[in-house]
């Protein structure tokens, strides 16, 4: 039941990034942003950020960016990073999720020492470095992007999608 549902997991982590996979045309009203349910996708990065601190940002932004005020032009700069990084960003948190589950079944054995536990868990604790540093690139280039209102507007999307802010 739980390889099921970690190998379900995975899944849906990967269907939820999706967003990240089009390539097609790139200033296109409806896209394959409109078809991915984000609620669940949502759900799903969750089970990361539990001990990643930064949260996902980019399926916020794109499913809020007629709201924030997002030209075709920063769309294409935003699919442009995601061109460059989606597949070793998906790959790593894939990881994640395979580690996890393996630390739990591991963890659950009486004959597993406490070393190869701790040494499991650093390798968890790298890939989530890994996956920090694509996050933070990513929120790098929408400061790099954002200009003064959409990030007023970007704030309200925050709090109403349930953010405190400082």
């Amino acid at each position: 039941m739980t390889k099921k549902r970690n190998s379900a997991g995975a899944l849906v982590l990967v269907l939820s990034l999706a967003w990240m996979q089009s390539g097609a045309d790139e200033a296109a009203a409806p896209s394959d942003l409109d078809l991915i349910d984000w609620d669940l996708a949502k759900q799903q990065m969750s089970m990361l950020s539990q001990m990643g601190y930064h949260p996902f940002l980019m399926p916020l932004i794109m499913e809020n960016r007629d709201a924030i005020g997002l030209t075709n032009e920063q769309v294409k700069v935003f699919r442009e990073w995601r061109n460059k990084n989606r597949v070793p960003l998906i790959h790593a948190m894939n990881r994640i999720i395979q580690e996890r589950a393996a630390f739990q079944r591991i963890a659950l054995n009486p004959k597993t020492s406490e070393e190869v536990l701790f040494a499991k868990q650093e390798e968890i604790f790298k890939l989530h470095r890994k996956v920090l540093k694509y996050q933070l690139s990513c929120r790098r280039n929408i400061l790099d992007t954002f200009d003064d209102e959409q990030w007023d507007n970007f704030r309200f999307v925050l709090i109403e999608s349930g953010y405190s802010l400082d």
